[in-house]
């Protein structure tokens, strides 16, 4: 058993699939992840196999049918985490698999991501900045603290701004990976 803290912002997913990819090349297979950045792998053969993210929110009562749509075409189901779906898929002859055919359902999962996430993002940054502005007239420290959470904030908004405008721009394009 290894455990790993690594982390990936919402718009790295390609990323994380890249670093899965290469621990199950090296001999770890992921169990699971915790948290959205605690790694879990146990201990396998190194072979060559592909990780892939999906992000579905709601699955609700279509989850069973729409794990077996993946298993149907030789994707294993590893776990859940942060409403990503991770899959694994061994490569046979070289062949490089995606869990998506085409770029229009890539650009609907990048929508999706943006949607539940991005837009939820934003949403903090304006009570930070809310609560900096009613709160530090009584307070100076909490004025710095909120202060400090707003740049963060900012920060992290425009490194995910910048990133989903490059994946949009490559899967407009018709690039799949």
């Amino acid at each position: 058993m290894k455990k790993e803290l690594k982390f990936f912002f919402i718009t790295d997913f390609e990323k994380e699939e890249e670093y899965l990819t290469v621990m199950h090349s090296m001999g770890w297979k992921l169990k699971e992840i915790r948290f959205a950045c605690l790694f879990i792998f146990e201990k396998c053969s190194p072979e060559e196999v592909n990780y892939r993210l999906d992000f579905r929110p709601r699955l609700g009562k279509d989850k069973d049918t729409y794990y077996q749509l993946y298993k149907d075409y030789g994707w294993e189901y590893v776990g859940v985490c942060s409403h990503f779906v991770c899959f694994r898929k061994a490569i046979l002859d070289g062949e490089e698999t995606d869990i998506y055919s085409d770029s229009q359902t890539k650009l609907e999962m990048i929508d999706r991501i943006f949607k539940w996430r991005f837009v939820c993002l934003l949403l903090m940054s304006f009570l930070v900045l809310w609560n900096a502005v009613h709160t530090g007239e009584r307070n100076g420290w909490i004025l710095s603290l909120w202060i400090m959470l707003e740049i963060l904030y900012t920060t992290i908004l425009i490194y995910c701004g910048i990133g989903f405008y490059r994946l949009r721009k490559c899967y407009a394009k018709g690039r799949l990976k």
